[in-house]
């Protein structure tokens, strides 16, 4: 990066966009994915088989690999778009772009890896894993979007349109007994035309040069129509779930189970630490004296144990789990005390009264570390793409700190 373009970037408050390229670069293996699924999909076509009573592994392939390539090519056209309309800038993005670029590249792997899974092992069934049809990651916010934003936006969709459309056409080719799957096709077509309507009115707004004031409607047809392509997709290839389908943004919440809250004057001190790293925390003494400064300074101990009672009750009704990486090794625990562990949502819940999506990653952060200087008490539920680091911080409110 050029001493001119680091300075156009650092006035216009833009970021780095090196670690998303790195993403983008290993992404790239999709559309090697989106090829095999094709050919599986025009097989399945010559052969007549009907994808209703086809096999769920081939279904499940299909589905996995569109939510991957749909994905990276949101992420591809936010960079490219941005790119494109300040050169001199090229390498860095503005903190919308970088967010949502982050949160789709960040699920890209998992659903590569489940692609393959499934066409290697017949016997494998992705909705097991995870509550089909899978939303899209939560949606940066900006006020205003900037228009670039807005135009990778508007791009994507019309990459992604197009593949849609072609399993659409492929896809009733293949149902012989139409007549009987009437409903579930007449549904297919409608969201294939809600969200084809969405991007064409958001395309005309934006030819006309929006003013600022406008961008926030074109950004809600935009996210609205991609949200129906993502499902689409899936819908398409895995029909016996059109039928319980109620549209994007549309899910019932999945409440904790069994609610089961610790005794605020009888408790473990270390309930909120990932159990898989709880024993070693344990052994260093400059953890146990963090751990119980923590609580010390807990004005409200009984909340914090009750939004920990919420995360083991969903864990063990399996609307989370514990995050893993694709060779399967647990993500670990988050950087700071009381190190909480890293977990990947399975299907909606609400926890600390904080709605999540499926394929989120969250953890708690817990932390009495402003406190002595007037700050307030920390206990939130944080929502990212975690990524390894060796980064230790005992967050202890005396001062008290590891690098």
């Amino acid at each position: 990066m050029s001493f001119m373009t680091r300075m156009a970037a650092a006035f216009k408050g833009e970021v780095r966009a090196d670690e998303l390229e790195a993403y983008r670069r290993a992404g790239g293996l999709v559309y090697t994915e989106l090829e095999r699924a094709e050919a599986l999909r025009a097989r399945l076509a010559v052969e007549g088989v009907n994808l209703w009573h086809g096999p769920q592994a081939a279904a499940g392939q299909l589905l996995c690999t569109w939510n991957a390539f749909v994905l990276q090519a949101i992420g591809e056209h936010l960079l490219d778009a941005d790119y494109a309309a300040d050169p001199s800038t090229v390498g860095y993005v503005p903190q919308v772009t970088a967010l949502q670029v982050d949160a789709c590249f960040a699920q890209v792997e998992g659903w590569v890896s489940r692609a393959r899974q499934a066409a290697g092992n017949s016997r494998y069934l992705v909705e097991k894993e995870v509550l089909l049809p899978a939303d899209l990651p939560e949606w940066a916010e900006a006020s205003p979007c900037p228009l670039p934003h807005l135009h990778g936006m508007l791009a994507a969709s019309r990459a992604i349109r197009r593949h849609a459309e072609v399993a659409l056409g492929v896809f009733e080719q293949t149902v012989a007994d139409a007549d009987r799957h009437r409903y579930a096709l007449e549904r297919l077509r409608q969201l294939a035309a809600e969200a084809a309507t969405a991007a064409d009115y958001a395309e005309g707004l934006l030819d006309a040069d929006p003013a600022p004031r406008m961008h926030e409607a074109i950004e809600q047809r935009l996210q609205r129509a991609l949200e129906i392509y993502y499902h689409l997709g899936q819908l398409i290839a895995m029909p016996g779930l059109i039928g319980g389908y109620r549209g994007p943004g549309v899910r019932q919440v999945v409440p904790p189970a069994n609610l089961k809250v610790a005794d605020v004057r009888d408790f473990d001190p270390w309930c909120l630490t990932d159990p898989q790293k709880r024993s070693f925390w344990q052994a260093d003494p400059r953890a146990r004296q963090a751990i119980k400064e923590m609580w010390e300074y807990d004005p409200a101990p009984a909340l914090t144990l009750r939004i920990q009672a919420e995360i083991d009750a969903a864990r063990e009704s399996g609307a989370i789990t514990f995050a893993i990486d694709a060779q399967g090794k647990p993500f670990g625990c988050y950087y700071c005390c009381p190190w909480s562990a890293i977990y990947l949502v399975r299907r909606p819940v609400v926890v600390g009264g904080r709605a999540l999506r499926a394929m989120q990653q969250f953890t708690l952060e817990v932390s009495a570390e402003d406190m002595p200087k007037g700050g307030p008490f920390k206990r939130e539920i944080i929502v990212s793409s975690f990524r390894p680091t060796n980064r230790i911080d005992y967050c202890d409110p005396d001062g008290l700190h590891g690098d």
